[in-house]
């Protein structure tokens, strides 16, 4: 008979391969491939008034590698302001992948902020903020190599 504990991680553990699937389901939902970076990213970003920690509970450890980076999300801007894809960076608020490791350590996240004035990167951030326009965009990488 499994005691207490070995029940509790078959559960975590069964809980991680679900939050492994949604964030698969999720990433089925309107990319554009993106030739310039090698990569896929979705065409909207979503889960809006979401904290980070909301949102590391919906899709798990999965979640940072799944977002784009401040310079992909950067590079992506500057390519729609030349009329090469329509993404809406132009005016976005959205959580980004942590690339800074002394915020990283001290448990802080990223977000990008872009408007017609220009654009900032916020990697000092609480993982508890949310706010009406903040979402998340996934994005898929070296799509080359996979096909």
């Amino acid at each position: 008979m499994k005691t207490t504990k070995q029940k509790i991680k078959q559960k975590e553990d069964e809980l991680k391969v679900l939050k492994k699937k949604l964030i698969e389901e999720q990433n089925k939902k309107d990319f554009i491939y993106i030739k310039e970076l090698d990569i896929e990213v979705q065409k909207e970003k979503h889960h809006l008034n979401k904290s980070y920690d909301d949102l590391k509970e919906e899709f798990g450890e999965e979640l940072e590698e799944n977002l784009l980076t401040f310079n992909e999300a950067q590079k992506l801007r500057n390519l729609e302001a030349e009329g090469k894809y329509k993404l809406g960076l132009k005016d976005t608020w959205e959580f980004c992948k942590q690339e800074d490791i002394i915020s990283k350590k001290k448990g802080r996240v990223a977000r990008f902020y872009a408007d017609s004035d220009g654009l900032d990167l916020g990697a000092d951030w609480s993982s508890d903020y949310s706010f009406s326009d903040l979402g998340v965009r996934f994005v898929r990488r070296n799509i080359k190599n996979k096909k």
